[in-house]
């Protein structure tokens, strides 16, 4: 399904950029450069849970349903050169290779955000639940971004009316990225079997009506009472035919809703569990290393050992309490 698989809505927003001049600071300049700027003092992800702690950690990390988000500006399409020909026959047309051949560009720049969150389903609530949630959490970095962009400043006032905003500049996401699956999804077959069935018995029917009516036709230049039979013949033809392209149309039509339908959640994918996989990935590492001589011993005294820290392990890291503790939100490190 686009936009929404495997349990994350696949947010895709293109934002027109304001192509006015803009006042920053004491500065005339450009939206663009301003725009910029704001960008580059964006706080973003910590490096290491040691550093999680510092004074500008990422916006984003405020709102626990964000696994990624990206801002991007688009100045304008690419170039990718000339559109390749035959030197020779260019030249035995007439074509001047020096001149310029059409380009395509951009209107305005663009402001791209893209965004990985949890969500229950593909709809639009889940989608303005997590934008209202967003301004809530970071209202005020993303004004201070999204000033630059046409329209901004006029029409948003609120939470409701970001992301109704956001709304109008979506795209369509048709290339989502999982990764939390550990096993293959379970996913329905496809019911390919009854169509086969359908569209062989009408392929038949179909091929046996052409073949009477063409026997039927030659065999009238000597004969008239088999043209009697000629118009069933015919007939059979044509709702072979029909019915050949309904089992196609039908056929058709199944896969696709088939291929909307999104894959299922994986289990455990959330930001929170996530996180909390992160960490205790990071410490049993740690207990590891730190029991390493113990877990080889053989004697009652290191099985022991080993014993009594496991379980001192599980009683400060709480394996089931997604809550604490765990990996702060917005540490890309482990």
């Amino acid at each position: 399904m686009p936009t929404f698989d495997g349990g994350h809505y696949f947010l895709t927003v293109l934002i027109p950029i304001s192509t006015k001049h803009v006042h920053d600071g004491t500065t005339v300049t450009s939206p663009m450069h301003a725009l910029r700027k704001r960008l580059d003092k964006l706080p973003t992800a910590a490096a290491k849970p040691a550093s999680a702690g510092g004074k500008s950690p990422s916006p984003f990390a405020r709102n626990t349903r964000n696994h990624f988000a990206r801002f991007v500006i688009i100045d304008d399409i690419a170039y990718n050169g000339r559109t390749a020909s035959d030197t020779l026959v260019s030249a035995a047309v007439g074509t001047v290779l020096t001149d310029a051949q059409p380009q395509d560009h951009l209107h305005c720049p663009f402001l791209l955000f893209a965004a990985d969150f949890d969500a229950a389903s593909g709809s639009d609530a889940d989608r303005d639940s997590y934008l209202t949630e967003l301004w809530s959490t970071m209202g005020g970095e993303l004004r201070d971004i999204l000033t630059f962009c046409q329209g901004f400043d006029a029409q948003v006032k609120d939470a409701k009316s970001f992301a109704g905003y956001i709304a109008k500049c979506q795209l369509e996401t048709t290339m989502s990225f999982n990764d939390y699956y550990i096993d293959d999804p379970k996913l329905p077959a496809w019911p390919a079997t009854p169509f086969l069935w359908a569209g062989a018995l009408s392929a038949i029917a179909l091929l046996v009506g052409v073949a009477a009516t063409l026997f039927l036709l030659i065999a009238g230049w000597f004969t008239s009472s088999m043209q009697q039979w000629l118009p069933a013949a015919f007939g059979l033809s044509i709702v072979g035919l029909v019915a050949l392209l309904l089992v196609v149309a039908a056929a058709y039509l199944s896969l696709m809703a088939a291929g909307r339908k999104p894959f299922p959640a994986a289990a455990y994918a959330t930001l929170p569990t996530v996180l909390k996989a992160l960490h205790l990935q990071r410490v049993f590492t740690g207990f590891a290393i730190e029991h390493q001589m113990a877990a080889v011993g053989t004697d009652a005294a290191s099985a022991q050992q080993l014993y009594d820290g496991f379980k001192a392990f599980l009683a400060t890291n709480k394996p089931d309490d997604l809550k604490a503790p765990t990996q702060p939100p917005g540490v890309i490190g482990i």
